[in-house]
């Protein structure tokens, strides 16, 4: 949501620069955290074990169009928009700390749980702590490919 509405902003100025900050700020967005990470890993799980990613017992309170707003949507709405807009990809150094700045963000989650007691994601909850930090190395690499299969792609299209 706020690389798409960053999108709406930059796209709106008047006499928009290619180079200026906005639009800088938001390539940084798209090529770093907007890549179909999500959709991937959530569709996979989704697939093996609901229960692990999206309990039934979540339906009550988000009905599935919604579930599909925010797991499936994004990926033919990303596709499009490397096929309409082309993005400057940040130095791949840059991308990479940046990618490492959220991945370490991200385990916060276990945070969560060491202080509430309760697994963000069921899926945590099955892992031991050597299993769970090479679920996290792992999904590392795959955001890593991923932003380079979407900076080859970014090229092969502009």
């Amino acid at each position: 949501m706020t690389f798409f509405g960053l999108a709406a902003v930059n796209d709106l100025q008047p006499g928009k620069e290619a180079n200026s900050t906005l639009s800088r700020w938001k390539d940084l967005l798209f090529s770093v955290f907007a890549f179909p990470f999500v959709v991937l890993l959530f569709w996979t799980i989704f697939a093996y074990d609901r229960e692990l990613v999206y309990p039934a017992s979540i339906d009550a309170f988000f009905p599935p169009w919604i579930n599909h707003a925010m797991h499936t949507l994004v990926l033919p709405v990303l596709l499009g928009e490397v096929l309409v807009q082309p993005h400057a990809y940040p130095q791949r150094k840059h991308a990479l700390a940046a990618l490492s700045v959220v991945g370490l963000a991200y385990l916060s989650i276990v945070w969560v749980y060491v202080t509430v007691g309760v697994w963000v994601y069921p899926l945590l909850g099955r892992f031991s702590a050597a299993g769970l930090t090479g679920f996290f190395f792992f999904n590392m690499a795959v955001v890593t490919l991923l932003y380079l299969l979407g900076d080859r792609l970014n090229s092969l299209v502009w």
